[in-house]
């Protein structure tokens, strides 16, 4: 299908080829005048955290829990110094996430990791790494659960790393904790103070999907043992503390409720993992409050510590409505509380209110409890009134960091950096007169609607240029760590040079094409070439295009340096492969739908276990071993509908044919892409996509009388509603006690299918449910009673496309049974609109379409079964 992801311009790929060779120049992104854009580090597997030592070396972290290290900003070529892949789980949002390095390194040779781990709470061995991946390299972190929730417990750690060289020697464990159990919200960020502190976030470990307050969990409910139930009892409201609500532990203490980590901000002894003495809770008998500065967050993913100020700027991402940053001393008298999950942004979190919680009630009664977000934006709306960046894929506020070098124009000193990857932007807020960010000058900084994922991570080099990582690279290939650089005169072009062909029989004739390079000045260029690969340049030439014919079958590398009028400089490199061809992957399983149509047959539930087989042939090397095969799937969560989609990591299966991928829950609309690539033994490869789509459901929820606002899953709207789910979801259903509808006050008498105020439902068929409300009737009749719900009318289908077409435009006609009933149509799991029978879509792109169409009657009241209808446009003939 084609999807517009992150504002990518295209269609899934069936084959791309990718070879190993230098990193290319850095996609189109925009800045402002004199700032530059460029790839320092590429092909990287998801690279999530960096860090600049001393004496010139740079070390990041990679998700799946490898740590490299470069000897320098030219070193091409990283040593593994750390592997901690056995330890990290690795599926979905988790892995190793947080690096840093102590600040007397490398005298004090000391290297820290946050990352998940595979392990379970208060669980001894044997069975306390039930999830270890199989194979050499302990990837593809798996196991397997119940339907009710998206992933398995696990927990975090803190952990230190002894350097000796370029190679941790040996791992100590300093804090173990960070209860959690689904695949997002896991741990954050690390990061030291000026005082010499150790810093360190965690998410609340709960559900993405639903209001979640311990009512999940596998392969127990309540599976971190929070109260009032113990340890495989779900619990229930008002009284329930678990799921989100641990983020407020420091609220039921011990023992009562022992304190956990999620959902806080920790300030430790960087040799011990212990609360310092100077912490706000250092008296307390519990370990875990000793440590805790900052609590009630969702996921404080990225922080950033202003020196100057002695301030923490916690990057909060959000639930439905708000992102925000947070924003506390160092060393708070008291702990900070940003109040999640009873507060979002600063306001009620209504999906949270409506489950009228004690936790969250005793909070509401205590003003002045939670602190404000220092700064917050609304989800789909700009962050600033000159925001081009897409606000419509979604939202994630991430990597940050405060501007201290003296690179970039005076303006920029003491600025505050920070990300939004999914909106494929980073921002800048400018230092007010005192040294603090003002939120009121927040601008674009980089805007790329060309990439994914920039700025998981930002840092500010020690030249004083500003590195980012980016999770992904073109099409989701290989990550890579970007430079931003400012050039107060005249600016460097950025080489370009592709080659043709790239691999072929021997003799191999390539044509070099440097054509593509560019100068922000608009200076005439011209071209060294280095056509031997041993670092010996021609002298300038005018000539944009060499060509060169190779003889043998070795690899070799060929490079181009670009210089404008002033004699600055850019370089770009390409491998060429003469005697070599890619090799030939091919998925076996899932089965697609046809020859080349890059969609599988196979649709998926919630807790469906997606077998996938794959063989891949190459001219050179036979058929290559599991070795040389690899396997990634990701999930694709489309909220501005299904032409403006984000990715998520779901999981790795390397040096494998074949596996099971367990189908995981999320909101609709959503799909997953599995992607299999060989490479040869010459390290040239190929990538092969398929597209897994979800089976849904529909759920109809309303009240009686209608216009009460209610609560289902993510969505908190006044009824009737609509919402799309994922077969086998669970969808927590909320009402409020009362309600006050054209001026009558109401109360719940229950749901339709006899559930209580608060419960979940399987989303296992389409279904309608209603919220009763007993009180006066029609007129206000005092004496009271049930409302009596009018008739509905029903929809029938007069016309529709054909199954599969190859037109753009889709017609159908529709009517009712009753003459004065009105229609609303809802087009690919976006929202029901009114609409007129005939209606017409144009313009549709190739790829599955479904329409849901129901009539209503003159108050609104929906049929309860709207009638569905898919259809597939196929790709233009030639």
């Amino acid at each position: 299908m084609n999807r517009i992801r992150w504002g990518g311009a295209g269609a899934i790929a069936l084959v791309w080829l990718a070879c190993c060779t230098a990193g290319p120049p850095a996609r189109a992104a925009t800045l402002p005048s004199g700032f530059q854009d460029s790839v320092v580090f590429d092909g990287l597997e998801e690279p999530t955290a960096m860090q600049f030592s001393p004496d010139g070396r740079v070390f990041v972290a990679e998700k799946a829990g490898r740590i490299l290290v470069y000897g320098s900003l030219s070193d091409p070529v990283p040593e593994v110094f750390a592997d901690l892949r056995e330890q990290v789980f690795d599926s979905g949002d988790r892995g190793l996430l947080g690096l840093t390095l102590h600040p007397g390194f490398p005298g004090t040779p000391f290297a820290y990791a946050l990352y998940t781990f595979d392990h379970v709470l208060g669980v001894d061995e044997p069975g306390a790494h039930p999830h270890w991946g199989q194979g050499p390299s302990y990837e593809g972190d798996s196991c397997e659960y119940d339907p009710e929730v998206d992933a398995c417990p696990v927990s975090g750690r803190l952990v230190r790393l002894q350097a000796v060289g370029n190679h941790a020697t040996s791992e100590t464990v300093l804090v173990e904790d960070w209860c959690q159990q689904n695949s997002s919200h896991s741990i954050g960020d690390l990061e030291f103070g000026p005082e010499g502190a150790l810093f360190a976030s965690g998410g609340d470990g709960a559900s993405f999907n639903s209001p979640d307050y311990g009512q999940y969990g596998w392969p127990q409910k309540n599976q971190c043992g929070d109260p009032p139930s113990p340890l495989g009892t779900a619990l229930s409201t008002p009284t329930a503390e678990g799921g989100a609500l641990r983020s407020q532990d420091l609220r039921t203490p011990a023992p009562h409720d022992p304190t956990g980590l999620d959902g806080t901000v920790i300030r430790v002894d960087p040799l011990t993992g212990e609360g310092l003495p100077d912490n706000p809770l250092a008296a307390s008998a519990d370990a875990n409050e000793r440590r805790i500065v900052a609590y009630g967050f969702r996921n404080p993913f990225r922080f950033s510590i202003n020196e100057d100020t002695g301030e923490v700027y916690a990057s909060n991402v959000g639930y439905d409505a708000e992102e925000e940053i947070d924003r506390f001393s160092t060393a708070p008298a008291e702990p900070y509380n940003s109040g999640w999950p009873c507060y979002e942004g600063g306001g009620p979190n209504l999906s949270f209110a409506f489950l009228e919680l004690d936790l969250c009630e005793d909070l509401y009664e205590e003003p002045g409890a939670t602190g404000l977000p220092m700064f917050k934006y609304i989800h789909g709306e700009p962050v600033s009134p000159d925001d081009e960046c897409d606000s419509a894929s979604g939202s994630a506020v991430s990597g940050s960091a405060f501007y201290d070098g003296e690179s970039f124009p005076g303006s920029y000193h003491h600025a505050f950096f920070f990300a939004d990857p999914v909106r494929s932007c980073i921002y800048v807020m400018f230092a007010g007169e005192d040294g603090r960010p003002d939120p009121l000058t927040t601008t674009p900084f980089l805007v790329d609607s060309g990439t994914t994922y920039p700025g998981v991570d930002i840092v500010m080099g020690p030249e004083g240029d500003l590195y980012y990582t980016r999770l992904f690279g073109p099409e989701y290939g290989p990550g890579s760590i970007h430079r931003i650089s400012f050039f107060s005169g005249n600016q460097p072009p950025v080489a370009n040079l592709t080659a043709s062909p790239q691999w072929g029989d021997e003799p191999l004739n390539a044509r070099f094409d440097a054509g593509g390079s560019t100068d922000a000045d608009g200076e005439d260029l011209v071209y060294e070439w280095d056509l031997e690969g041993d670092g010996s340049y021609a002298a300038p030439s005018a000539d944009a295009v060499e060509s060169r014919t190779f003889n043998d079958s070795n690899n070799h590398t060929v490079a181009v340096r670009v210089a404008d009028e002033k004699g600055a400089r850019g370089i770009d490199r390409v491998t060429v492969y003469p005697g070599d061809t890619p090799p030939v992957p091919e998925i076996v399983a899932p089965a697609e739908t046809g020859p080349g149509s890059g969609l599988a047959g196979l649709t998926w539930g919630v807790g469906d276990k997606i077998g996938f087989e794959g063989v891949a042939e190459d001219n050179e090397d036979g058929t290559l071993l599991p070795t040389n095969l690899d396997w990634s799937s990701r999930l694709y969560h489309c909220p501005g509908g299904p032409t403006l989609c984000h990715a998520h990591p779901l999981q790795a299966f390397p040096s494998v044919e074949s596996g099971t991928l367990l189908a995981p829950e999320h909101d609709l609309p959503s799909y997953i892409d599995l992607t299999f690539t060989a490479v040869d033994s010459r390290g040239l490869s190929a990538s092969r996509t398929i597209e897994l789509e979800p089976r849904s459901v529909s759920l109809e929820i309303g009240s009686l009388p209608a216009g009460v606002t209610l609560t289902a899953g993510p969505v908190t709207k006044s009824g009737p509603f609509t919402l799309a789910a994922i077969e086998g979801a669970n969808v927590t259903l909320s009402a409020p006690q009362t309600a006050l509808i054209g001026g009558v006050e109401y109360t719940f008498a229950s749901w339709s299918d006899g559930g209580a105020r608060v419960h979940a439902v399987p989303a296992v068929t389409s279904a309608q449910y209603t919220a009763i409300y007993d009180g006066p009737v029609s007129g206000g009749d005092p004496s009271g009673g049930i409302v009596e719900e009018p008739p509905r009318p029903e929809t029938r289908v007069v016309r529709h496309p054909p199954k599969r077409a190859r037109s753009t435009t889709a017609r159908f006609a529709f009517a009712a049974d009753q003459a004065d009933a009105w229609f609303q149509c809802m087009l690919d799991q976006g929202e029901f609109k009114p609409c007129r029978s005939p209606r017409v879509y144009r313009h549709l792109r190739p790829g599955g379409h479904a329409l849901a169409i129901r009539a209503l009657t003159p108050g609104g009241k929906p049929d309860p079964t709207p009638v569905p209808f898919s259809w597939r446009v196929l790709k233009a003939r030639g």
